[in-house]
């Protein structure tokens, strides 16, 4: 896109996604060795905080030797948006020389994006967030000499 001063290009990345899958495990085995999954005994609540993003009082162990009724990716982690822009302007030295100016900006507002909240049924940081995914806030800077 053209800006109207001067002969200035700007570019922008928008990216929007929804949360991902993951499914709730329980810290300690019930089968005997293999991965277990709890029980679902109540609704199933997003307080969608860091410190609690979903309700860890709606799983429970199962019995032992048997498995739990929880599926597969039952629950969502926090979706994540990022944008992306650059800005940029060919000098035209002579015909068939020229420099072009490129300034970028990686995630320019600095938006945080956050990890997968703990998903073990028995730790107690269940259903936390504890860390970040993708980069800061990143510039970069351009010079390009065509000829």
């Amino acid at each position: 896109m053209d800006l109207v001063l001067g002969g200035w290009q700007t570019n922008g990345i928008l990216t929007v996604q929804t949360g991902q899958p993951f499914s709730p495990v329980l810290q300690t085995s019930t089968t005997n060795g293999t991965g277990s999954r709890p029980d679902v005994v109540g609704q199933v609540t997003y307080p969608r905080t860091l410190q609690r993003w979903f309700d860890p009082g709606a799983f429970a162990t199962p019995a032992p030797y048997t498995y739990g009724n929880a599926s597969r990716n039952s629950l969502f982690g926090p979706g994540r948006t990022n944008w992306d822009m650059s800005l940029l302007k060919n000098f035209v030295i002579r015909e068939e020389m020229r420099f072009e100016f490129r300034a970028e900006a990686f995630n320019v507002f600095n938006h945080p994006q956050f990890g997968l909240p703990n998903q073990n049924i028995g730790n107690s940081q269940v259903g936390s967030i504890t860390s970040t995914v993708g980069n800061p806030r990143q510039l970069q800077l351009g010079l390009r000499f065509q000829f």
